[in-house]
């Protein structure tokens, strides 16, 4: 199992990827004019079946958001959005975290939800987990019933990161999956195959048309405004546009260019805290003198990709550090690299004068990113060659690390609230290829401290650091933008979130 924020959109750009591919539906269109439907378009289909623990596309996620629950959320700014949790409280010494659900919660088929099924869900997924998210120094989090409505989380020793790590986890009906071998639902068996406790009920899957779900009348939050929700599967996005425009959808993700024609809808714009950035492969021959590295990040500007990228600076904003701007650790007492053309070009002067940059070929942010480092980088006397790979290509390369084929990767991720998470990119043998101890140990030091001061000098060294080794360079944090039927209303109150656009989709409504 991987860590699900890291691994979703990893190597693309994350418009590009939203949009490709095919048709809508008679049923999806109807729906949508009584308006006692919301039809969302969507550019994958999640295929016909469902695992909250290994879905790992847009869709596929969305989805089961949509039909179910983690215990809570944590945003951006830290507050936390209770679900199915009614409170989640630490201990003094940080080592157990207690959670207490809501009274008479229910899975959608209306058997009762407890501490049983949160307990179940735990000891599944730790079972099954790879990437360690429940572990500290290697051993799990025990988790332990108190009664029907209390949980224990108790910590082998302190990790600050913990919290949102058991935020991340969906909770499963142990009176469904108790004894089975899998837990895939089968979405081709329709109403029943999927059991949740989220605003929606699953109701019917055809396979490339349209997922549709229904308000679940148990959901502990009450029932969803909207009766009925359509995901359809649009992958065009002229038809996608088309679609919107004749009300046969009532929202979509669009790409800055795509906007024209568009003023009579409301549109949303806010961040997923993705960060869009070349990487220099460490382990290419090309790149082993930290002089050259310096002299290619100078040669750079970050503003002219961002502009090339998503046509202007409104809809991208620069960044200079592995962090998001919006993480609350985020800083800019870094080397920034500001372009200095001058002094890239004495920095670069004895290194090679030919490089290979990879990137998503079909991803047309990464394609303007690449054609803009290749003419900065003309400028300073290094010719670039590009190389534009499927995604399958792009990922067997770019996270080999011991491939040396391509001196630069152009990539982006979206990665967790807490610091801690992006040691799944920056630790030694991670995806951006980092090698450095002392990179490790600040990580591990931010982990284990607890104390909100203390933590940020630990993460403004670590931000520091992976600046000074000139291997990677941000540019910045693209906009997502949320087209919708100027009916569509209370997008606010359902607040928009990374992945799957709303927070909670039961507080839309059409006015």
């Amino acid at each position: 199992m991987k860590r699900k924020i890291a691994s979703i959109l990893l190597c693309g750009a994350m418009f590009a990827t939203m949009l490709t591919g095919c048709g809508k539906s008679d049923e999806g269109a109807s729906d949508s004019a009584a308006k006692d439907t919301f039809t969302y378009a969507v550019s994958d289909d999640c295929g016909n079946t469902l695992n909250y623990f290994t879905a790992d596309d847009r869709t596929s996620m969305t989805l089961a958001k949509t039909v179910n629950e983690p215990l809570f959320t944590i945003a951006a700014d830290g507050n936390y959005n209770y679900y199915v949790a009614e409170s989640f409280e630490p201990s003094e010494d940080g080592l157990t975290y207690t959670c207490k659900l809501k009274a008479d919660t229910k899975w959608s088929d209306g058997k009762p939800l407890t501490a049983d099924d949160v307990v179940y869900t735990f000891e599944t997924y730790m079972a099954q987990d790879e990437s360690g998210m429940l572990k500290v120094n290697d051993k799990n989090v025990e988790v332990k019933k108190v009664d029907d409505t209390t949980v224990e989380f108790k910590l082998p020793s302190v990790a600050a990161s913990m919290p949102e790590n058991i935020s991340n986890v969906s909770l499963l009906p142990k009176h469904v999956f108790e004894g089975k071998d899998s837990l895939d639902m089968d979405l081709n068996k329709g109403e029943g195959a999927v059991v949740g406790c989220g605003p929606y009920i699953f109701e019917e899957y055809k396979s490339g048309e349209y997922i549709k779900c229904k308000a679940n009348p148990n959901y502990v939050n009450g029932e969803a405004k909207i009766p009925n929700v359509i995901f359809q599967i649009i992958t065009n996005p002229e038809t996608a546009k088309a679609a919107l425009q004749n009300g046969e959808i009532d929202g979509w993700v669009m790409l800055p260019n795509e906007l024209d024609g568009m003023d009579d809808f409301k549109v949303s714009t806010y961040s997923e805290g993705r960060v869009a950035y070349v990487r220099l492969n460490r382990v290419a021959d090309s790149m082993q003198d930290k002089n050259f590295r310096q002299g290619i990040l100078y040669a750079l500007n970050r503003d002219e990709i961002l502009k090339a990228s998503y046509t202007s600076l409104d809809y991208a904003q620069p960044s200079v550090s592995f962090l998001p701007p919006n993480n609350g650790f985020y800083s800019e007492d870094v080397e920034q690299y500001t372009q200095d053309v001058e002094k890239a070009k004495e920095l670069v002067k004895n290194g090679p004068k030919a490089l290979k940059i990879c990137y998503i070929g079909d991803d047309s942010a990464q394609t303007a990113q690449a054609q803009v480092i290749q003419a900065e980088l003309k400028e300073i006397g290094i010719e670039v060659e590009l190389c534009g790979l499927d995604q399958a290509g792009y990922m067997e390369t770019a996270y080999n690390n011991e491939d040396k084929t391509y001196d630069m990767y152009l990539g982006g991720y979206i990665m967790t609230i807490d610091p801690d998470g992006f040691n799944g990119m920056f630790g030694t043998g991670q995806m951006i290829n980092y090698a450095n101890e002392e990179l490790d140990q600040l990580f591990a030091d931010g982990r284990a401290e607890t104390d909100p001061a203390k933590r940020k000098e630990i993460y403004n060294k670590a931000q520091k650091l992976v600046a000074d080794e000139a291997l990677f360079y941000p540019f910045g944090t693209n906009l997502r933008i949320l087209v919708t039927n100027p009916s569509l209303e209370g997008i606010e109150d359902a607040g928009l979130a990374p992945i799957f656009t709303f927070e909670d989709m039961s507080k839309l409504y059409f006015k």
